[in-house]
């Protein structure tokens, strides 16, 4: 896969007006002719703002040398070398996430888009409840093939160790639009818990004293049933149990925010979605608890978001109750 560095140039706001950047600009001319012998073309960022302050757009240019595969993902395409694109990583603090065929990779940029931009309240505290998005990208690859990559926040970015949990939502993990035989091969996949529990387990990453570093795959989960589901956070959260159960406290509290949000929102039903959980193993001696939440808990995944049409997600909300209930388990 190849790989890419963020060039800085200055922020113009809507009047024209400039930032300064902290790097020197080159000759225009220069420029353009240092970009056709670029691997990836040039791009536009646009950086969407709350509506009482400046919309800035970011010139940024990508290069070859600059993304590498991201090593903490743990599920979905290419993470299990399926042969398909996986998520890439940019030094920056950007993940691009490759743009599904149609009709799914239309459906997740058109729901980013639109939580983005939106003021509508349900839209505004559903974007606070994902990774933040960036806009989109074309990038050429080695073999001349133009891809098309979501540009998102890195949930990983500036942890040392990262441990990372994929939860995928929901006992139905397909649209209304599935096929029948989509359907009969989504019932079929993680049986011991999606059908009972409401949710699938895709992956985990874990540091460890004792064990160091960790990683479960789907096998895992597929694996799961309710004689076993301890075995999740057990596996998540080895550390010392002391910082365990602060840890698990700090992800039921985000747990809560998600619960009362969709509890109330009738504008979505959201299928297949994950919630990905992350916390940095080497700062659990250094954080102060008392002062802030340090975990990381966001929505990832919108490729099979529909109308809500006034109702609640039940589908969504059984699973979240449930994965909640494995957490006030493990504090008990």
């Amino acid at each position: 896969m190849t790989s890419h560095v963020i060039k800085e140039t200055p922020l113009k706001t809507e009047k024209g007006s400039e930032f300064p950047s902290t790097q020197e600009i080159g000759n225009p001319k220069d420029e353009k002719k240092k970009e056709k012998n670029l691997t990836v073309k040039p791009f536009r960022l646009q950086l969407e703002e709350p509506k009482h302050t400046l919309k800035q757009t970011l010139n940024i240019v990508i290069k070859a040398s600059d993304v590498c595969p991201l090593e903490t993902q743990i599920a979905g395409h290419g993470s299990c070398n399926d042969g398909q694109r996986g998520l890439l990583m940019h030094e920056s603090g950007f993940v691009l996430k490759p743009v599904q065929a149609p009709p799914k990779g239309a459906r997740e940029v058109s729901f980013y888009q639109t939580i983005s931009t939106s003021s509508v309240e349900t839209d505004v505290m559903f974007k606070d409840l994902t990774a933040k998005f960036f806009g989109t990208e074309s990038v050429k690859m080695s073999n001349g093939e133009h891809c098309e990559y979501l540009v998102l926040e890195n949930l990983t970015q500036g942890f040392a160790k990262p441990c990372v949990m994929d939860v995928k939502i929901g006992s139905v993990t397909y649209g209304p639009d599935a096929s029948d035989a989509k359907k009969g091969k989504e019932a079929q996949s993680y049986a011991g818990t999606k059908i009972p529990y409401g949710f699938s387990v895709l992956g985990i990453i874990s540091h460890s004293r004792k064990k160091g570093f960790k990683r479960l795959t789907k096998a895992f989960g597929r694996s799961l049933d309710e004689n076993n589901l301890d075995d999740v956070l057990n596996h998540f959260l080895s550390v010392d149990i002391e910082f365990a159960k602060i840890i698990a406290r700090c992800f039921l509290e985000k747990l809560d925010e998600f619960l009362d949000f969709f509890s109330k929102q009738t504008s979505y039903h959201v299928y297949a979605s994950s919630l990905l959980f992350v916390y940095d193993y080497d700062a659990l001696e250094a954080e102060n608890y008392n002062l802030r939440n340090p975990v990381r808990l966001k929505l990832i995944d919108f490729a099979h978001v529909f109308p809500g049409n006034g109702e609640l997600d039940q589908n969504f909300l059984y699973g979240l109750k449930n994965l909640s209930d494995l957490f006030r388990k493990f504090l008990n």
